[in-house]
């Protein structure tokens, strides 16, 4: 099964490297492929002429990947806090169940039938 998993996982990688490779050729203005210049990156000599589409999709597939990778990794360290602490909370009501139920009972009240109006 994991197999098959990962040999899916290779065909979409290698579909979306065609699907980008056919963007950039369809993507083309006078034999020249479109750039997007990206804000304070204009400045630097080597990105004065910005970037290619393809390029810049990538960066922000890659960007958004590894800012749901933070995100999951979070939730998790979080999740495993609250586990650990139910855990610990349960530890101390199992001692404190264990404990009350070696304790003896005392025989010292009465159990009565009656019942009072007033407690109706």
């Amino acid at each position: 099964m994991k197999l098959i998993k990962y040999l899916v996982w290779i065909l979409l990688l290698m579909g979306s490297l065609v699907f980008l490779l056919k963007f950039n050729e369809l993507n083309q203005f006078e034999g020249n492929a479109l750039a997007i210049k990206i804000p304070f990156l204009t400045d630097m000599p080597e990105y004065e002429n910005g970037f290619n589409v393809w390029m810049v999709l990538v960066m922000t597939l890659t960007a958004g990947v590894i800012i749901g990778f933070l995100l999951a990794l979070f939730q998790i360290i979080s999740h495993k806090s609250e586990v650990f602490s139910l855990k610990s909370k349960l530890r101390r009501v199992q001692v404190e169940l264990d404990s009350l139920r070696n304790e003896s009972i005392e025989d010292d009240f009465l159990l009565t039938d009656e019942v009072d109006e007033n407690t109706l």
